[in-house]
């Protein structure tokens, strides 16, 4: 897809099409409903997040090594996670938690290495906002998916993305493209379904778990990519991956773990959000 389209330009037009894909489904499962005043606000910092997530990390993957910049996406998505689930949301940060992001993040050093960085300075530096926005994006959806459908507040997601990047693309002079039936429009149209339908799971899960640990365990895609691009492109997969690949693993479920160690079997997520 990067060299048929330009980032602002294949944001609105995903942007669009999740769009249609998405308001039919709502419809049908009657999620549609009214944001309440008093939602406005951290509906708001949502947004903000959501409209700086997907040109900075387009421009990222065409321009910096793809290990690299999933590297620092992952360690920066995870922190930003740690930092909003702290002070956005007030949650107990414990040791426990910290040992999960120590261990999850030597497990990246392992899957990733450091030897492929390369000085694409701009590349790199939106990898790591775009790691920012996407782990804040996510652990800020948390103030208002217990009151609404995960799907509703991604839709207005969507829908803001689209009436920002549409005439930032417009000014930019950016190629507009006609649709067809050429391999670009079809992967363009496969990156929808996938991008919507990740991001709807996303939110869902860490609706249930804290933002510090639906971090971590999102880390697992990192493995199952390693893993697809073993089976399916019959990539090189090093010992380091598989090293690396449980580590990500044992940091996710070491909460869990130490909890059932200590004979505790809680109802509820592991140290839920407190009361705002």
């Amino acid at each position: 897809m990067g060299p048929y389209f330009a980032p602002f330009y294949q944001t609105y037009v995903r942007s669009f099409v999740i769009i249609l894909l998405m308001a039919p489904i709502l419809y049908w499962t009657g999620s549609f409903r009214k944001i309440l005043r008093k939602d406005w606000l951290p509906l708001g910092v949502f947004i903000t997040f959501c409209i700086c997530t997907q040109v900075p990390l387009y421009f990222a993957f065409n321009h910096a090594p793809i290990g690299v910049v999933q590297f620092i996406f992952y360690a920066l998505f995870i922190i930003s996670a740690y930092v909003m689930g702290k002070f956005y949301l007030a949650e107990n940060i414990t040791k426990i938690k910290l040992i999960s992001m120590a261990i999850a993040l030597s497990g990246l050093v392992l899957v990733f290495g450091i030897s492929s960085i390369s000085f694409a300075v701009l590349g790199l530096a939106l990898a790591a906002f775009n790691g920012i926005a996407s782990g804040s994006e996510n652990t800020s959806s948390k103030k208002l998916t217990n009151t609404y459908p995960p799907g509703l507040i991604i839709f207005w997601g969507w829908v803001a993305t689209l009436i920002t990047h549409l005439p930032i693309s417009m000014l930019l002079h950016e190629p507009q493209p006609l649709p067809s039936l050429s391999m670009p429009w079809v992967y363009l149209f496969v990156y929808c379904v996938v991008n919507a339908a990740a991001f709807w799971i996303g939110l869902e899960g860490f609706k249930h778990v804290d933002a510090s640990i639906g971090s971590v365990i999102g880390l697992t895609e990192v493995l199952f990519a390693a893993v697809f691009g073993y089976l399916i492109f019959h990539e090189h997969f090093a010992w380091t991956v598989g090293a690396g690949g449980v580590l990500i693993i044992v940091a996710a479920m070491l909460p869990d773990a130490v909890n059932i160690l200590k004979h505790k079997h809680p109802d509820k997520p592991i140290e839920p959000i407190m009361n705002q």
